[in-house]
C-alpha cells in the first residue's frame, strides 16, 4: 500500500506550482496477512542520517471533551484497545541466528548447515566463506583460533573469540533469521517480531533504511536493510559506528529526542536542504514554504525554521520503525499508549489522531492518524503547532488554500 490517492491529490495540487525538478520458507505463525529488489547493502558511515480503539468503550469513562472544531474532540484515553493485541518479547541470542547459525559457531557447523562454500579464503587470523549459488548469496567470516592469551580480556582489549564473527546475507529464500524473518518480509512483520530497533539509519541517496538490533551480550548487532518497505539484506557484525555509538541517549518517560525527529529533521530547528535528495515540488502558503520530497514533506517558516514534517508514503519510517499502513496494534507495541487522542465522529470516512507529546520541547508532538475504515495508520506528522482539522489531509499538512 503506497497511498496512491494521497500522492495523486498532492500532484494535482502542485501541478501548476512546481518549482523544482525530480532528482535522482518458514513464515511466522499468525502473520500471513502481512506481505524487492535488494538495494546494495554497504555497512559504512557514508550517507547516513543520523489505531481506533475497540472502540469507544475504553476511553468513554475517562473522556474529557474539549471542543476543537465541530467534527472532533480531545479525549484523555484510559487505554486504546485493538482487536489484535501485540506483546513484544525480550530479544534472546536465538533472534540473532541464520538457520540456527550464530556468532561464535565453528567452521564445521557452518558447513553442516549451509554446505560447502563456493569460495574459501584463509589468512593468519580469518577464514572467509562465500556462497554464490542460485539459491544463496551469503558471506561468512570466521575468526581463526587465537593464541590462548588473546582469549582473555585485558586492559584496553576485549577477549578474542574464535568462530563466526560476521554474516552478510544478500539472497536466500530458505534462510530464516531468528524467529522466522526472511528476505522479502515486510518491515512491519520485522518490528512485530523484534520490536523497536536500537537505531534507525537512513541512506538518503538510495532511500534505504537500516534497522539495527543489539544482542543481549552486546557483542554483535543485526542490521536489516529495508528497501521498498521490505527486508532486502541482513548483516550480523560486531558493534561499530554509525550503527551503534558510545553516546547514550537521554530518555524521559521512555522517550528520547530521536523519537521526535522524522527523516533526519526535528522541528523548531533551522532547515538545511537534504543534499542527497532533490525536492520535487515547493509551494508557498502564507509566510511558509512547503518542500516536498519523494516520500516526505516539510513546512519551513519565514525564519527558515522547520515547523512540521510529514510522511507522504510508506517508504520512510519513524525513529522506531513505524510508517503509514501499519496496524494500530503495531504502533501501540512500539510507542505505548498515546498521551492524547483527538477523536473524529463515528463513521468509516473519519479519522482519529494519536498524539505522543515531546518531553523535550513544549508543543511538539509526533502524531499518528488512524483511519476508521481500516484501523491502520493513514498519516504520520511531527508538529510544533496544533492541527486545525485532522479530517482533511490538506489541512493536516497546512497546505489547504485559504478561502
Amino acid at each position: 500500500m503506497n497511498h496512491p490517492k494521497k500522492l495523486c491529490l498532492l500532484l494535482a495540487l502542485f501541478c501548476c506550482t512546481a518549482v523544482g525538478t525530480a532528482a535522482a520458507a518458514m513464515p511466522a505463525s499468525g502473520e500471513a496477512g502481512l506481505t524487492a529488489e535488494a538495494p546494495l547493502f554497504v555497512p559504512s558511515a557514508a550517507g547516513k542520517e543520523a489505531v481506533s480503539a475497540k472502540k469507544d468503550n475504553a476511553a468513554a469513562g475517562d473522556a474529557k471533551e474539549n471542543k476543537k472544531g465541530k467534527d472532533t474532540m480531545l479525549v484523555k484515553p484510559a487505554a486504546v484497545v485493538t482487536d489484535d493485541t501485540l506483546a513484544l518479547h525480550r530479544l534472546t541470542e536465538r533472534d540473532f541466528t541464520f538457520n540456527g547459525m550464530r556468532a561464535g559457531d565453528s567452521l564445521q557447523k557452518v558447513k553442516a548447515i549451509f554446505g560447502s562454500p563456493t569460495k574459501y579464503a584463509q589468512s593468519d587470523h580469518y577464514t572467509e566463506l562465500k556462497y554464490d549459488r542460485t539459491d544463496l548469496r551469503m558471506r561468512v567470516r570466521l575468526r581463526n583460533e587465537p593464541a590462548d592469551f588473546l582469549k582473555e580480556a585485558a586492559e584496553g582489549r576485549k577477549a578474542v573469540q574464535p568462530g563466526v564473527e560476521s554474516v552478510t546475507l544478500a539472497s536466500g529464500d530458505a534462510v530464516y533469521i531468528g524467529p522466522g524473518i526472511h528476505l522479502g518480509h515486510p518491515a512491519e512483520l520485522l518490528v512485530r517480531k523484534y520490536g523497536a530497533p536500537l537505531n534507525v539509519l537512513r541512506d538518503a541517496d538510495a532511500n534505504v533504511y537500516y534497522f539495527v538490533y543489539e544482542n543481549p551480550s552486546k557483542d554483535h548487532i543485526l542490521i536489516f536493510a529495508i528497501g521498498e518497505r521490505k527486508v532486502a539484506r541482513v548483516a550480523l557484525i560486531p558493534p561499530r559506528p554509525p550503527y551503534v555509538t558510545d553516546q547514550s541517549e537521554t530518555q524521559i518517560n521512555g522517550r528520547s529526542a530521536r523519537d521526535f525527529t522524522l527523516v533526519g529533521y526535528g522541528v523548531n530547528e533551522p532547515f538545511v536542504p537534504n543534499k542527497y535528495n532533490m525536492w520535487t515540488n515547493m509551494v508557498k502558503r502564507g509566510t511558509s514554504h512547503f518542500w516536498l520530497y519523494g516520500s516526505y514533506g516539510l513546512e519551513v517558516d519565514r525564519h527558515n525554521m522547520v515547523k512540521k514534517v510529514f510522511l507522504l508514503n510508506n517508504s520512510s519510517f519513524t525513529g522506531r520503525g513505524a510508517t503509514l499502513g501499519y496496524r494500530v496494534s503495531t504502533l501501540l507495541a512500539l510507542y505505548g499508549q498515546p498521551d492524547r487522542i483527538e477523536k473524529g465522529p463515528a463513521g468509516e470516512e473519519y479519522v482519529d489522531a494519536y498524539y505522543y507529546d515531546s518531553p523535550f520541547q513544549k508543543g511538539v508532538s509526533l502524531v499518528f492518524i488512524n483511519k476508521h475504515a481500516t484501523d491502520y495508520i493513514d498519516d504520520v506528522l511531527l508538529i510544533s503547532e496544533p492541527i486545525k482539522n485532522i479530517q482533511d489531509p490538506m489541512e493536516r499538512y497546512g497546505l489547504k488554500d485559504e478561502e
